[in-house]
This record gives C-alpha cells, sequence and structure tokens, in this order.
C-alpha cells in the first residue's frame, strides 16, 4: 500500500498578511500541492502569540516588516520555535542579504518574482531538510531571459559561507572551528572541496574567485 504524503503547513508573516495569503491560497491547493495555510500574522511579534505557528511545518517570513529589524526576527523565531525552518519570500534579491539570511540560520531565500514551481520547490526541499537560496544572475536583463531563468540556486551552504565569511574577518582555522564546534580538520576538508569545485589552487585564489562573483 502506497504511503500517503504529509501536507506541508506554512505560517506566513507579511505586513501585507491579506495580499500574500491570498497569493498563496490560489498557487497552491492542499489536494493538488499538498500544500496549505496553517495561519498568518502582520508582524513577528503577533505571530510568536499564535497558536498556529505551532502546528506549522514552515515559517514564510517578509525580509522588510514595518518597525522591525530582519535579522532580530530571525533570531527570535529561531530561539523561539527552533524546529521550524524559516523561508524568507521577499522583493529583496541583494546577495548581501541573502548571504547574512544564510548565516543568520534560515533554510531558504526566495523573491517574490519567483515562479510558483521555484516556489513550490523550496517550500518542498525545506520540508525535506534540505535548503533553497536563490541569487540573481548578474547583470543580465530581463528581456534577455526567460522567466524560468530569472533565479538559480544559491551555490554555497550555510556553513560554507559561514566558514569564508569567517576567514575574510581574519579568523584563523582553529578560531573558525571553536565558534563552529568543529575542528580545523573538518574546516580545511571544506575549503579543500570549495578550492577543488571552483578550480582555485589556494584559499586566497578561492577567495578572490568568490568575491569576483559576488558569492560571499
Amino acid at each position: 500500500m502506497e504511503e500517503q504524503k504529509k501536507i506541508i503547513r506554512l505560517f506566513v508573516i507579511d505586513n501585507h498578511e491579506t495580499i500574500i495569503t491570498s497569493g498563496f491560497h490560489q498557487l497552491f491547493r492542499p489536494g493538488r500541492d499538498l500544500i496549505e495555510i496553517a495561519g498568518s500574522a502582520i508582524n513577528v511579534h503577533t505571530a510568536l502569540n499564535s497558536d498556529e505557528i505551532r502546528i506549522c511545518d514552515i515559517i514564510i517570513l517578509d525580509l522588510w516588516i514595518p518597525d522591525e529589524k530582519p535579522l532580530e526576527n530571525v533570531r527570535m523565531l529561531n530561539e523561539r520555535h527552533p524546529d521550524k525552518p524559516l523561508l524568507i519570500y521577499s522583493t529583496e534579491d541583494s546577495p548581501e542579504w541573502i548571504r547574512k539570511m544564510m548565516v543568520s540560520g534560515v533554510k531558504g531565500f526566495v523573491n517574490k518574482d519567483a515562479s510558483r514551481h521555484d516556489i513550490k520547490s523550496a517550500i518542498e526541499r525545506i520540508a525535506s531538510g534540505g535548503s533553497w537560496f536563490t541569487l540573481p544572475l548578474g547583470n543580465t536583463s530581463k528581456a534577455e531571459q526567460s522567466d524560468e531563468k530569472l533565479w538559480i540556486e544559491y551555490p554555497l551552504s550555510p556553513i560554507q559561507l559561514k566558514i569564508l565569511t569567517f576567514l575574510l574577518e581574519g579568523k584563523t582555522h582553529k578560531e573558525i572551528a571553536d565558534i563552529l564546534n568543529s575542528n580545523s580538520d573538518k574546516i580545511e576538508k571544506t575549503l579543500v572541496s570549495l578550492r577543488n569545485r571552483f578550480n582555485a589552487k589556494t584559499t586566497v585564489e578561492l577567495v578572490k574567485i568568490l568575491l569576483e562573483k559576488t558569492l560571499i
């Protein structure tokens, strides 16, 4: 007997609550997509006092909510609901903010201009324990691209980005290992993998390549 798939329950936090939740209701149908809205709130403080957030599988969070700070919002949600992965759903497309969110512990970042397919893929990936980060494709104009090619998955994992960020701050392998509760060998193994992936002979060259690609 085939196992019945579980419906993914979303809790949406957005100051345009009615518009966004209505949009998600139109995009996804529980019977067809196995995705439903469990609840919503106009800001994080309201969400933290909501009963519905306790039963959701994924928290959908707008980056820019009036009178609230993005990093503080992520911190509060992660502290109160560490078992609920966060997916940023925003009009923001700055690589810098995508990187900040990765380092802060969110599991995904999708632009509000993304296609239904990409949004659904991000939700399903995160629900299965993965992550999904997207970046705009450089300086190519939208007129030169098809809609489905406007976004690509972010090529660095959160832990890789953290290690590279600490390197840019001048920290040693041992200092990074201590911060991440790891060891120097694992840090070097991660860097070796990245050097091979980006055809860099040294870590300095790797960092230079990633900076040129605006990935760090």
